[in-house]
């Protein structure tokens, strides 16, 4: 019964992605991507492609990224805003069916995104016999997990601020997280061993969005991981997402609409 109306809230989320016209965005990027490496391809690309290969999943990471804050940012707001939440809650489902039918549509919308530009930048690299070993699987599989957890954190986000702050707060987390994290590691590092405490908290609880990056990996060609690290970062989503769902559910079921 649950499944049943989680995937009925997650289509409308599709169907809405859709109407809003937000693939054609990708489709969009992905002629982008075609022409540059029509250019690329122009000027050639004999020993250049491990960097072909690295830009490819820069672009791949950066675009997919930006999708999944925005969707994820405002699937709720717009509900609110658009007060098409009252009939939805009216019928015998509970906030955090809601919820949670929300996050899979929107994390549906940003794997099908992501698996388009990653297929349109395939075949543009395939076409001047640019390959890619195995890792590459592994990537798209760990990026996919990792958008997950960027859903998650922008929908969470979403219900305690508006959708624009929602957005700002998850593109500087989701672009500025790495820099943010060598920044408490290295006052750690210099830190008071009382101090040094409240680091590894800050550390624990900000999204670690760097270790679902294979793109240095599959760009040099090196061989795969080990299958427990997919599944490390399989539980680490898991347990990531969980925790800010419920966050946010904890406020979206006694907020006032």
């Amino acid at each position: 019964m649950k499944f049943g109306v989680w995937k009925a809230l997650a289509r409308g989320v599709v169907l809405e992605s859709v109407r809003r016209k937000d693939l054609w965005v990708v489709a969009i990027l992905g002629f982008l991507i075609m022409a540059g490496a029509g250019m690329l391809g122009f000027f050639g690309l004999k020993g250049l492609e491990t960097f072909a290969k690295d830009l490819a999943a820069s672009v791949l990471g950066m675009f997919s990224t930006v999708m999944a804050v925005l969707v994820g940012s405002r699937v709720m707001p717009e509900e609110i805003k658009n007060r098409t939440l009252y009939p939805l809650l009216a019928r015998p489902i509970t906030r955090f069916d809601l919820l949670f039918g929300k996050f899979i549509g929107a994390t549906w919308v940003t794997w099908i995104a992501f698996l388009l530009l990653a297929g349109l930048t395939s075949l543009a690299l395939a076409m001047f016999q640019v390959p890619f070993e195995a890792v590459m699987g592994q990537y798209l599989i760990a990026k996919m997990l990792g958008l997950s957890v960027i859903v998650a954190v922008s929908m969470t986000l979403s219900v305690f601020m508006t959708a624009s702050a929602a957005a700002t707060m998850s593109f500087v987390l989701a672009f500025g997280s790495s820099m943010i994290i060598r920044a408490l590691v290295m006052a750690y590092e210099s830190s008071s061993p009382a101090f040094q405490v409240v680091f590894k908290f800050l550390n624990a609880i900000l999204p670690q969005y760097g270790l679902f990056d294979l793109g240095s990996r599959a760009a040099n060609g090196w061989g795969p991981v080990q299958a427990w690290v997919l599944g490390a970062l399989a539980a680490y989503a898991l347990v990531y997402s969980s925790a800010m769902l419920s966050i946010g559910w904890l406020k979206f079921r006694k907020q006032a609409i």
